[in-house]
């Protein structure tokens, strides 16, 4: 069985490694030399971090424990370095601040992993003291007046971490395009073609129901003012076919066989049981199930009738 213990933690191995894997992802707009800030304090702050974690007298930290709070260390110096730098925020105070960060993770980070709390959450945790920490920074500088108060707001708009997500969201988005049969883009397109003539709110909905790669399409070919001329209106028409037969028939709701429905349902129940479930519900559904009892019906409209004797339905035992 091998030795989990944080004494067998190569943390200098893993900050190198870790400096190593930042070099890959620098942005391109950061400069050789502000690149080489990036990975130089990734590797100290990391390797700090591990070195205290090692030394530790009675820890009860395991070597893969130890391994996650330095992952967290070194991810969130890299993303807080690169927006202090696109703040252009003047190197003799950038090292100060990302301390600052540092310590905050390791605080944070070490007594999460040390209660066992699970990594989704604890990822949640670091983030938002990361946060708070990164602003308190900001603030204290500036209100010393050693930041101008515009360089302070522009490190706390940056997020290096959100340009990071939404990029591979998009590399997704379009590997998900590109990857679309001719068949499904002939599909969208023709879609287009109706909803042109949707109004802007029912066109809102509709899209929503559109996985974000077929979203981005159908957005394309609504935009396109030459659409139905690029069409071949042959293939079109055999769409329109497929979308038709693929509906479900329209379902006429009738008020009376919905209340009878409800009638028969309210009858046969315990009053006490029917009360309950209609008891956090609006003073107007309560009304019309209540007319069950004194014959005075309630008229509603036939979908709404149709639902709340569905609802009942569904709840009584």
């Amino acid at each position: 069985m091998s030795d989990d213990s944080v004494k067998t933690f190569d943390y200098k191995a893993f900050a190198t490694d870790l400096a190593g894997q930042a070099s890959e992802v620098v942005p391109e707009d950061i400069s050789t030399e502000d690149k080489d800030f990036v990975i130089d304090i990734i590797f100290r702050f990391c390797a700090m971090a591990g070195d205290a974690l090692v030394k530790e007298e009675n820890s009860k930290l395991s070597a893969s424990g130890a391994s996650l709070i330095c992952q967290f260390i070194g991810e969130w110096i890299f993303h807080k370095s690169i927006d202090i730098i696109r703040a252009k925020i003047d190197p003799q105070y950038r090292e100060g601040i990302l301390q600052k960060v540092a310590f905050t993770v390791f605080d944070i980070a070490k007594k999460a992993v040390e209660k066992e709390i699970p990594q989704d959450q604890i990822i949640v945790i670091v983030e938002t003291q990361v946060k708070k920490c990164f602003t308190a920074a900001m603030e204290d500088l500036a209100g010393r007046g050693i930041l101008d108060e515009e360089v302070a707001k522009d490190a706390l708009s940056q997020s290096n971490i959100d340009a990071m997500a939404n990029q591979q969201v998009q590399e997704e988005v379009e590997h998900d395009i590109a990857s679309m049969s001719d068949a499904k883009i002939i599909k969208l397109a023709s879609l287009a073609v109706l909803m042109r003539n949707f109004s802007s709110e029912k066109l809102k909905k509709v899209l929503q129901g559109f996985n974000k790669p077929e979203r981005e399409v159908l957005i394309k070919y609504l935009k396109m003012s030459d659409l139905e001329e690029k069409l071949d209106m042959r293939a079109t028409l055999r769409c329109f076919e497929e979308i038709k037969n693929t509906l479900p028939e329209a379902v006429v709701v009738s008020f009376d066989k919905a209340y009878k429905k409800m009638y028969k349902i309210v009858k046969n129940s315990e009053k006490n049981e029917i009360l309950n479930i209609i008891d956090n519900e609006r003073p107007a559904v309560k009304e019309f199930v209540l007319s069950c009892y004194n014959n005075k019906r309630k008229q509603l409209p036939a979908y709404v009738a149709d639902v709340i004797s569905k609802y009942l339905e569904e709840n009584v035992s």
